[in-house]
């Protein structure tokens, strides 16, 4: 796929050179478009479409750039949206180095049935919003489940001139799509009239609702088209009286041929013409031509083309773009793992395993998946790691059966894929716009870790701090632990950046103006885009409630039905209900609980104190005085030497060591120790007293004191380990100086599948209704070469579909399908 982009220049005119107005060129657009603006795409695989509370949807997402493994992005976010648009769920993955990911969104009890769109994108992708992938899927509850409200029958019927618009004095070409009020494709045929009344044309469907029909323009006279037995008539696009009609003819698997008409009105406006064909925002092909010459026709060669839609634009002689159609390059190439069948075994829980091999790649990330199939159907039609990155993620809207595009390349096929891109404007960018260097606003940065950044400004808020810094505490829920500082701009911002941790992390900061470090500056740390991600502009597309439960008409609503009367709550009729049991137990104390909530590991040992029932106390120090015996508190209340006297001490020897962070980020094993060997500890970070200090008690949540049990840290002279309060950011009085809590999400941990062993447990006598049998969202080879799985069968199926698909390091797409009974 990643075939090098060969610019082919056909001119066909002698020196003549075409007068252009001020601005860029369409070559020119393009390249600073291109450089400026690189589009990266994603394909998200599901391992189905109907879901059920309690179920998890299984996932893999490849980013793309320019036909290979995206270099740019290293986040990815998948959210879940309902048809409100509020987000469901959502989660942010880390990319590996060939631009996937396996996923997972687990599906809670409470979710009402209907309509949900995924989405998946990068942040990078948020600048072009049409763009972002979306797969809908309906989940079924049946405790809500209710069947969707028919909505009245209706056909849209829409038509699209080739080229973009209908020219007098011209054979013009047509491409409909008539569709339901649902959006779902229907078929029709039906007749093309002028306002005279005489019929110019029949019509029909030939494939997805789509079919094409050819008429001759005239001057003066608008169309309408009817469909046989309605009354109702549909309007043509009107007529315009000058200008070219664009025709391409792409049945040929060497090369493509544009023809061009124009109007008799004006028609020397249009002598000098050129026609600039583009893919992946690169010119591939440009050709003049001089009507006045007899040049109405240019060839397009595509041996040496990537494969994918390529738009074809007529220019006039001041480069203004006047006719437009997109055209499929079927060069690509789908590698086809070969599958070999070690043990094959479709009784019920029957022991199943399968090897494959995969010829030609370069480093490959590939998912495997196999299920339940209950169609009977060789081929299916949902979208593909082929039908994604070549079609779908180019064109906005929705596609359906994308998949079918890509089953083969018979001349049926790419008439049909033809078709669809007669009836699909472009719409990445537009020729005026971008040749007068007007691009779009850019909102998101590219993403290549977490990062935190915002600005600080003196106590008033509006005088920014211009020498200074950013202290951080990050303790992660994975363990991560990290100090950090981001120095501050002349405008006072300041970026972290390059942080990494798993699931969430509690993110303590504080700023300092290097000028008067006592005094209280104000820091204002922006939101994550995670974190502040509730509402979704991406809402379901389409109805996808199309099955009658009660008539069973197909397999899969006999499947779904099935598995709501298995989860339906009335059909345990026979089922004996357990009365209410209580259970009664100690009382856990406030200082247990919180212990339970902020400590881990060694930090759960030692005296738990907790600081709000000390509302009056002038600070930390005072309360651990009042409440751990032995401990020694003199001095300025707010900065005082602090001992143990039940143990024995190491004079007034300050072991104060500097604190570090190793290579990868987590902090080194030095410890910081003060005066007489007493560490301190910041949410299980170490730190020095002058941390310690900085906090109010209104600050802390939980004090720990471990006085024998600070030996496990190091620390054999005891410790002292605070804890801020999650999320809270307390008003300070101004000579008050300390840190602010917030909690932050952080990469999503990805799942592993659980997979049914009946070998271990072969006499589980609850029923197996899976739809997937096995799911691997990153299956690696053996040290042969071939990957390997086994699955075991349910208790009903007789036959499985897998698939494998992937891409390599070079952009090969890897992808099989295949039906095994």
């Amino acid at each position: 796929m990643k075939a090098a982009l060969t610019v082919i220049l056909l001119f066909t005119f002698a020196t003549h050179l075409l007068a252009q107005t001020p601005g860029l060129s369409p070559d020119s657009a393009l390249a600073a478009l291109r450089n400026n603006y690189p589009q990266e795409k994603v394909f998200l695989q599901t391992d189905k479409s109907y879901y059920f509370p309690g179920e998890t949807i299984w996932m893999k997402a490849w980013c793309t750039l320019d036909g290979a493994p995206t270099y740019l992005s290293r986040i990815l976010y998948v959210d879940l949206v309902n048809s409100q648009g509020e987000v469901i769920s959502k989660k942010m993955y880390k990319l590996d180095n060939l631009g996937s990911t396996p996923a997972d969104l687990e599906i809670l009890p409470a979710v009402k049935s209907g309509n949900y769109t995924i989405n998946a994108y990068t942040l990078w992708m948020l600048n072009f919003p049409q763009f972002v992938y979306h797969r809908n899927i309906y989940i079924y509850n049946p405790a809500t489940y209710q069947k969707s409200p028919g909505i009245a029958s209706g056909i849209n019927l829409q038509f699209f001139p080739e080229g973009g618009e209908l020219i007098a004095c011209t054979k013009s070409r047509m491409a409909f799509m008539a569709t339901d009020n649902n959006g779902w494709p229907v078929s029709v045929q039906g007749t093309v009239a002028d306002n005279t009344g005489k019929e110019q044309a029949r019509f029909s469907t030939q494939h997805d609702g789509m079919g094409v029909l050819e008429i001759e323009v005239e001057t003066g006279k608008t169309y309408t088209a009817t469909i046989d037995n309605q009354r109702a008539p549909y309007k043509l696009p009107a007529v315009k009286e000058e200008g070219i009609a664009l025709r391409v003819e792409n049945s040929n698997p060497n090369r493509a041929f544009v023809l061009l008409s124009r109007a008799e009105k004006n028609k020397e406006k249009y002598n000098q013409l050129k026609v600039v064909a583009q893919m992946y925002h690169q010119v591939v092909f440009k050709a003049g031509l001089n009507f006045d010459e007899g040049q109405m026709a240019a060839p397009i060669p595509k041996k040496n083309l990537p494969p994918g839609i390529m738009q074809i634009t007529v220019f006039d002689a001041r480069n203004n773009p006047l006719a437009e159609r997109l055209m499929f390059v079927e060069n690509y190439k789908l590698i086809a793992p070969a599958i070999n069948t070690d043990t094959l075994n479709t009784k019920p829980r029957g022991k199943n395993q399968f090897s494959f091999s995969v010829n030609e790649i370069n480093a490959a990330t590939l998912s495997c998946l196999v299920t339940s199939d209950i169609s009977g159907v060789s081929d299916t039609v949902e979208d593909n790691i082929a039908s994604s990155f070549l079609l779908t993620t180019d064109l906005p809207g929705t596609i359906n059966n994308p998949g079918y595009y890509f089953k083969n390349k018979e001349p049926q096929t790419l008439q049909h894929l033809d078709l669809l891109l007669m009836t699909r404007g472009w719409r990445r960018f537009e020729w005026k716009r971008i040749m007068q260097n007007d691009y779009i606003t850019l909102k998101y940065p590219v993403e290549s870790a977490i990062s935190f950044s915002g600005k600080v400004t003196k106590s008033d808020r509006r005088e920014p701090v211009k020498e200074g810094r950013v202290s951080f505490i990050i303790k992660g829920d994975d363990s991560t632990s990290l100090l950090a500082e981001a120095t501050l701009t002349d405008k006072g911002e300041f970026l972290l950046n390059n942080v990494n941790y798993m699931k969430s992390a509690a993110v303590a900061y504080m700023g300092t103006n290097s000028k008067r470090e006592a005094f209280v500056v104000d820091v204002k740390l922006n939101p994550s885009y995670i974190d502040s991600l509730h509402q979704s502009l991406y809402k379901p597309g389409f109805d996808l409630d199309t099955i009658d439960l009660a008539a069973r008409k197909n397999a899969l609503a006999t499947y779904i039905d099935r598995h709501m009367i298995l989860t339906d709550t009335s059909a345990f009729k026979n089922a004996k209900i357990l009365q209410g049991v209580v259970v009664t137990g100690k009382k856990v104390s406030k200082e247990d609980s919180l212990n339970r909530e902020y400590a881990g590991g060694p930090f759960l040992m030692g005296k738990a104190i907790d600081p709000s029932n000390f509302k009056y106390a002038r600070s930390i120090w005072q309360v651990i005085q009042q409440t751990v015996p032995g401990v020694t508190v003199e001095g300025n209340p707010f900065d005082p030497k602090v001992s143990f006297n039940r143990f024995g001490g190491l004079g007034n020897e300050d072991l104060s060591v500097n604190a570090g962070t190793s290579s990868d980020g987590s902090i080194s094993n030095d410890i910081v120790m003060q005066t007489n060997g007493i560490a301190y500890y910041l949410n299980e970070v170490n730190v020095s007293k002058d941390i310690i200090n900085t906090l109010s008690v209104e600050d802390v949540a939980l004090i720990k004191v471990l006085q024998h049990s600070g030996a496990v840290l190091g620390a054999a002279q005891g410790v002292i380990a605070l804890y801020t309060k999650k999320g809270v950011a307390v008003n300070k009085q101004p000579f008050e100086k300390s840190y602010t809590v917030v909690k932050r999400e952080g990469y999503a941990v990805v799942r592993q599948f659980y997979s049914a062993d009946y070998t271990l447990n072969p006499d589980v006598k609850e029923t197996d209704n899976r739809h997937t049998l096995y799911w691997n969202g990153k299956i690696n080879p053996s040290k042969d070469g071939k990957y390997r799985f086994r699955f075991f069968n349910n208790d009903s199926s007789k036959q499985f579909r897998l698939v494998i698909q992937g891409i390599d390091k070079d952009g090969q797409l890897i992808y099989t399908e295949k039906l095994i009974q």
